[in-house]
Order: structure tokens, then C-alpha cells, then sequence
């Protein structure tokens, strides 16, 4: 079963969140992933908290944890920590 990954990302340094995100996107190649990222997303209804969100589906549980606890993802966390206020990693199936 598919398992996702959200991210609510509101960015304060452009910069260094594009450090983040070209490391990011490096540590996925390979990786089974689908990758979906609206940046100032259209909201319909209440007030969105953030600048963008990004969704990430994997295969499953498994896939989503291996590559969130990866030792090269786990290194450029700060980064993203450093650059944006982040709602991060929630995980569910469907």
C-alpha cells in the first residue's frame, strides 16, 4: 500500500532552502518515488501555513521510512531547518 509524505514548507532563506532542496532531490534519485510540489498553492478555504507543499509518494511504510532515515537525508535536514519553518514527514497510507 502507498504510503505519503507531506511537507508544509513556509521559506525565510531562498537561498539556502535551494541548497536544501538540490541535495534533496539528489538523495532521491534512484529512489521509487513521485514527487508532487506547488509552490504558492491555490487555497480554496482557510488559511493555508505556508509557502508550499510537497507530497512524496512511496511504494510503502518501508520505502517512506528507508529513504526519511537515510544517512544522507538525515545530513541535510538542518539545511531545510535553517532556511524554512517546516510541518514535516507525516505519514499515511491510502
Amino acid at each position: 500500500m502507498a504510503s505519503y509524505l507531506v511537507g508544509v514548507v513556509t521559506k525565510h532563506d531562498l537561498a539556502r532552502y535551494q541548497d536544501y532542496a538540490m541535495a534533496g532531490y539528489r538523495l532521491i534519485d534512484g529512489v521509487e518515488v513521485e514527487v508532487a510540489l506547488a509552490e504558492q498553492p491555490e487555497v480554496h478555504e482557510g488559511d493555508f501555513p505556508g509557502t508550499s507543499i510537497i507530497i512524496m509518494k512511496f511504494a510503502d511504510d518501508d520505502a517512506a521510512a528507508r529513504w526519511y532515515r537515510s544517512e544522507g537525508y538525515q545530513e541535510v535536514i538542518p539545511i531545510r531547518h535553517e532556511a524554512a519553518d517546516t510541518h514535516f514527514v507525516i505519514t499515511f497510507q491510502a
